[in-house]
This record gives structure tokens, sequence and C-alpha cells, in this order.
């Protein structure tokens, strides 16, 4: 996706943050992991419900906090040619406040870049060349992130993993989902489930511990020409910490330059 922007070099924008759906929701979390595992297979559908039941813990925890932070490591699959791929890789450092505030820091290989959302309005900063826009948007995460998805193209890529009913959609669009087992990763204990369709095949990681934060997603693109993968790592999780509301304002820097914001639509 593509955000165009008037009189801005950089118009092929990545981001990466998680979009906490329904976050000030106060979920429970009395979810009990099965001991063991069994599959119903019905048309060559696999839903495996140990995968189901870790991934629904996952996302009710996510749907019980009232902020979150962390860090996002992102390596994706580039075409350099018809037959080759290079790695693009991007580093984030994310704070979310629900129900209407974020923060995202990107460091990219050739950019340096600042989105903030202060419950009224959405800022971009470009550290590169000191340039900023401004737009009043939706007075909460959900809305906002979504019209800034419809209007403008900017996706927050795993945007749609972590929220309450994650689980239950990620069955109804895939056709395999399946419990790999335990794994050691990195020094960490972790839960290794799998799932895919015709188009698309993702491996999640997520921590057995008290939080079951995801520490590793790798998604393959089964329908485009030699499978670019997408990568994310994630660190440095942050659990309902008081935020300053500073942190999600923005006060253009000296000598810097406004520029427009233009739909795609």
């Amino acid at each position: 996706m593509k955000l165009i922007r008037k009189n801005l070099d950089e118009i092929d924008i990545f981001i990466q943050t998680i979009n906490i759906f329904n976050m000030l929701k106060k979920i429970s979390l009395g979810l009990v992991l099965f001991a063991c595992s069994f599959t119903v297979k019905a048309q060559e559908i696999v839903m495996d419900t140990t995968a189901l039941t870790i991934l629904d813990n996952m996302s009710q925890i996510f749907g019980s906090m009232n902020s979150v932070g962390f860090d996002s490591h992102i390596s994706r699959d580039i075409a350099f040619s018809n037959e080759v791929l290079v790695k693009e890789f991007v580093k984030n450092e994310i704070k979310i406040k629900g129900p209407n505030k974020f923060v995202t820091r990107i460091h990219g290989e050739n950019r340096e870049e600042l989105y903030k959302y202060n419950g009224n309005q959405v800022f971009y900063y470009s550290l590169n060349t000191n340039r900023y826009a401004v737009a009043d948007a939706p007075d909460n995460i959900v809305e906002t992130m979504d019209w800034l998805y419809t209007d403008f193209g900017i996706e927050f890529t795993a945007g749609d993993i972590l929220y309450p009913n994650f689980s239950k959609d990620l069955a109804e669009n895939m056709d395999h989902i399946q419990f790999l087992g335990v794994v050691n990763l990195d020094g960490k204990r972790t839960f290794h489930i799998l799932a895919r369709n015709e188009i698309i095949s993702v491996q999640f990681w997520i921590t057995d511990g008290i939080y079951m934060f995801p520490d590793k997603i790798v998604m393959t693109y089964l329908d485009v020409d030699n499978h670019p993968q997408y990568e994310i790592r994630f660190s440095n999780w942050e659990v309902n910490h008081e935020y300053p509301e500073s942190i999600f304002e923005f006060d253009p820097p000296p000598a810097s330059k406004q520029i427009t914001w233009i739909t795609e639509n």
C-alpha cells in the first residue's frame, strides 16, 4: 500500500505496529490450555484445538490491557528482479495507550520517521527531510487505523492479529491451523503454530509465560513468485505503563516544513 503525500519523496512508506482491537474491554483470562490436542478434519480442513486455544489466550491478554509498548524488528523480501529477492530491515519502537493514543518511531535502512496519534489528530514527521503532516482523525485507535488504511493506504501490518476474536477469525480464513510443538527460541520456551491457506502461510512463536506474547511471526506469500517472506521479531514488552500524555503530542521542529496528506480515493 502507498500513502500519497504532496511534495514528499518517501512515497512507499511501511509501518508495522499492533492494532489492539477493543483494548479497554476487560476480558477474562481464565482460559486453560489443553494438556493434549485433537484435530477436527473435514474436506482437508484441519483445526487444532491446542493451537486455537493458545492463540485465543494470547489475544485475550492483549484485549485486557490499557496500554502496551514493544519494539519490533522486521525483515521482508523485496523483488530485486524476476528471480531475485533482497532483504529490507526496519526497527520500530511502539507505545499504545487505549482507547485513543499511539506513537511509532521507525528506523529504516534509509529513513527515520515518526507517527503520533493523540486522540484527535495524526502526525507524521520525517527526520530525513524535516517535513511533517497533520490530519484530523477519529476519536479511537480502531477507527483511526481503519481510516488511515482506507483513505491513505497506510497499513499496520499484524494489525489484525492481537485482538479478542483473532483465533475465531483466523479459523474462518485458514484451511489448516496446527500446533507444531514447544520449541526453544533464543533461550525462551515458545509454542510453535502454523496456519495456512492457498495464498499464505503464517507461523507463530508464542512465549510460554504469564504474558503469552508473540516472540516471532513469519508470513510466506504462496501466491507470489519466489514466495517472499515477511518476518517480525518482538522484544521489550511493556504492560500497562503510565505513558505521559506529552509523548503522543507533536511540536514541529525548527525550520520544518508542513506538507499535505492527500487521500488515495
